[in-house]
């Protein structure tokens, strides 16, 4: 099981301010919109919070990117690319965010987990889950389908790059994907219908690779932690699964 970490030296120039470049008009829902794309130019965005650091690909105006680390002061930078991976600092803005509920950015749809509520995907969470009355049992039972009807991909991760963004109607409709593309399918399926998920990339005790999961916010348990695309696997070996982790085998570096 593979997923993808990478460092991005970053050129020091002097910032010209553009104050189009980022639609703040859905911040309180813990996401931004990026209003530029340079033609024929890589760029990038990054989004940094108390020395946080995440990057993303800008490829088309009015992607939408997370503000997933809370209330506070962001600081958003526009990066074009220059040479030998290097990038420039194109246009930067300090925000202050206030959401009114810290899980709000994990019902969104924005980078890496996009999601159409008139998709497939979000059809699917509703067949699914129409007549269960708890979020627990919504959950487990998207978690089951997925963990049941979806094979790991090992080819599929020979041919990827670093910048590789899940499809998930591209992963419901083959059956098949990386952990990636499980963990991006199971938040999207989630988030349509109103249950908050992260999308987590970091280390499990017994996976060598770097791995992605997910945590399911739950009313009175809190964030649980999940991995369909591990027990999807481990199912079909013969070894039993368990739909709640503990948490103290997995290492989380980013979340989305």
């Amino acid at each position: 099981m593979m997923c993808f970490l990478f460092m991005l030296p970053i050129l020091n120039k002097p910032l010209a301010s553009q104050a189009d470049v980022f639609d703040l008009s859905d911040a309180e829902l813990g996401i931004v919109k990026v209003n530029q794309a340079l033609k024929d130019k890589k760029i990038k965005v990054m989004i940094q919070k108390n020395n946080v650091s995440y990057f993303y690909d800008v490829n088309n105006v009015g992607q939408t990117l997370p503000l997933q680390m809370g209330s506070g002061t962001y600081k958003l930078t526009l990066l074009e690319y220059i040479d030998s991976n290097k990038y420039m600092p194109k246009d930067s803005k300090d925000i202050e965010v206030k959401l009114a509920d810290e899980k709000l950015p994990f019902l969104q749809s924005a980078s890496p987990i996009y999601w159409d509520k008139n998709g497939e995907a979000a059809k699917m969470a509703a067949k699914l889950s129409e007549n269960l009355s708890t979020d627990e049992q919504k959950a487990y039972a998207i978690y089951d389908y997925i963990v049941k009807n979806f094979e790991y991909d090992k080819d599929k991760v020979k041919s990827l790059n670093s910048n590789y963004i899940p499809s998930v109607e591209e992963t419901l409709s083959t059956k098949k994907g990386i952990c990636f593309d499980y963990a991006a399918l199971y938040a999207a399926m989630l988030r349509s219908i109103n249950i908050p998920a992260k999308l987590v990339k970091g280390y499990k005790n017994d996976v060598s690779e770097y791995h992605a999961w997910n945590e399911v916010y739950l009313q009175n348990q809190g964030w649980i932690t999940v991995d369909a695309c591990y027990d999807s696997i481990m199912s079909k070996s013969g070894k039993a699964v368990s739909f709640k982790k503990n948490a103290n085998e997995f290492k989380k570096e980013k979340e989305y």
